[in-house]
């Protein structure tokens, strides 16, 4: 084990530590004090506090940068959902959000989906570009019954 970490060694309560497992390192552990129920509290405050460092801060911090860009969303910003969708806002409504696709299509989406405003829509004045095969390669609808059974 590592010098510095001697205090938390676990040794009996009485402070006896048996001559085959004894070493130099354990012995003086031992004397210290440093086994027991105090070992134990030190390891769990230890592990509490990484949790809360590792887990808990930055878990926070995404959510108030996240609460942060909603607050200042607008209509005119280009923005890219969860799923990976890239479209202009169009309309804010309660917790919904109408954007629109490259391809001329309007979704309507809910706040929590969006994952990133990439520009502000009062530096651009630019309209996603409608994709002219796409909107040319579309199917016809065909309302006609295919023959498949229900």
């Amino acid at each position: 084990m590592f010098p510095f970490l001697e205090f938390l060694a676990y040794a009996p309560a009485d402070g006896s530590v048996s001559p085959e497992a004894a070493t130099d390192a354990g012995q003086t552990a031992a004397s210290a004090g440093g086994g027991g129920i105090t070992g134990i509290i030190i390891w769990l405050v230890i592990m509490v506090a990484l949790f809360y460092f590792m887990i808990i801060m930055p878990q926070r911090k995404r959510d108030k940068n996240f609460k942060n860009m909603m607050s200042k969303l607008k209509e005119g910003d280009k923005v890219v959902t969860a799923g990976g969708i890239l479209g202009k806002v169009t309309m804010i409504k309660g917790d919904s959000v109408r954007i629109r696709t490259g391809s001329g299509s309007d979704l309507d989406v809910t706040r929590k989906s969006i994952s990133a405003v990439l520009s502000k829509g009062d530096s651009q004045d630019v309209e996603p570009e409608v994709d002219k095969k796409v909107s040319k390669e579309l199917p016809k609808d065909n309302s006609k019954d295919t023959g498949a059974k229900k």
